[in-house]
């Protein structure tokens, strides 16, 4: 009978074995393989040197060098003569049987694979975030579907039917590399990095709230994504407030007992337009129903345990930018700084 045949690369290495993980569409068998050292280049004059590589991707006299670039454990060894370049990692296997039918139903085999790899990513990220935690592997980033080879396989092991996804998921991949030379950028954003070169503080508590929650997001936490967009709203609207409040003569301790009693929707309508002359309701309704959707989003996750997609975080991420942009001009126009400079000195 086909298989149905889910693996990937784990970022960690396990004690081999058969693992069964829970998950909301029940429990699912994932099959572990023991940690190994697999070549992926290696150079030496002397053949048997190389042979002289432990399966743990160590030797005598060798040096090691590894490092985590997802969803691999990467891993240099070189000595005298030789040199090694490969991943030192597990894998997880999970398996589900096939009608032998569906394989000249491309339709419902589509569907079926579907369904398939999605309950099969679900359940190698739950061991993924187990073993995160309880490793304290804090570094380790959840998998995607193009980090799972999906094939259908014979009772042999033979591949019956390639990931149709593959090589598109490997495109895409490989699209969204990471970019560290900015010598190219346009003349426009060099612009951009002279003029906020020149402020006092160009990158306040809100910009760097909204980094944190990009990166929650580059490194596939949806969740944390969100939760964190709304703490920057919270940042953003509560220093614009204050700073407005104390310049009309509002006493501290009344804009502290204010902003902790009230919501971020009232902060940024009815207080922002009392204090700013700007009610992001009346002002611009399109910005406020997308903040309604942050807020729902954001609710759904602290309170009922929601988990967003990847598409939902990013919409997140947009409209926080422009809220975020929103409450600049909102500053800029009252002449507020960022910090107010009756509290820079406070004590902490």
């Amino acid at each position: 009978m086909p298989v149905l045949v889910a693996f990937a690369s784990l970022p960690f290495g396990l004690r081999e074995g058969t693992y069964t993980i829970e998950t909301s569409s029940g429990p699912i068998t994932a099959h572990i393989s023991g940690q190994r050292y697999h070549t992926f280049l290696s150079v030496s004059s002397e053949p048997e040197r190389i042979e002289q590589i432990l399966p743990d991707g160590t030797g005598d006299d060798l040096t090691t060098y590894t490092w985590y670039d997802h969803p691999f454990v990467m891993r240099v060894v070189f000595g005298n003569n030789v040199a090694a370049l490969g991943s030192i990692n597990s894998g997880v296997t999970i398996l589900e049987p096939l009608e032998e039918s569906l394989l000249d139903r491309s339709r419902e085999l589509d569907t079926r694979r579907e369904r398939f790899v999605a309950k099969a990513l679900e359940a190698m990220n739950n061991l993924v975030a187990v073993v995160r935690r309880q490793g304290r592997l804090y570094h380790l980033f959840d998998l995607r579907r193009d980090d799972i080879d999906l094939t259908v396989r014979s009772d042999d092991g033979a591949v019956l039917l390639e990931d149709p996804l593959q090589e598109e998921l490997i495109r895409e991949e490989m699209a969204h590399t990471e970019t560290f030379d900015l010598v190219g950028q346009s003349d426009s954003w060099y612009q951009e990095l002279s003029r906020a070169l020149g402020e006092e503080q160009p990158v306040d508590l809100a910009d760097e709230l909204l980094i944190e929650a990009e990166r929650a997001l580059w490194q596939r936490f949806p969740r944390q994504a969100i939760a964190t967009c709304h703490t920057a709203l919270e940042a953003a609207s509560s220093a614009l407030l204050t700073g407005a409040m104390l310049r009309r003569g509002v006493a501290d301790h009344q804009v502290d007992q204010m902003l902790s009693t009230r919501n971020l929707s009232a902060k940024l309508g009815p207080l922002m337009g009392r204090y700013c002359g700007y009610n992001l309701r009346n002002e611009n309704r399109t910005l406020w129903q997308g903040f309604g959707r942050v807020t729902e989003l954001r609710n759904d996750i602290v309170h009922r345990g929601l988990r967003p997609t990847y598409e939902d975080a990013e919409q997140v991420l947009r409209i926080t930018r422009s809220l975020l942009q929103w409450l600049r001009m909102v500053r800029e126009r009252n002449k507020v700084p960022s910090i107010p400079e009756s509290r820079q000195d406070r004590p902490i």
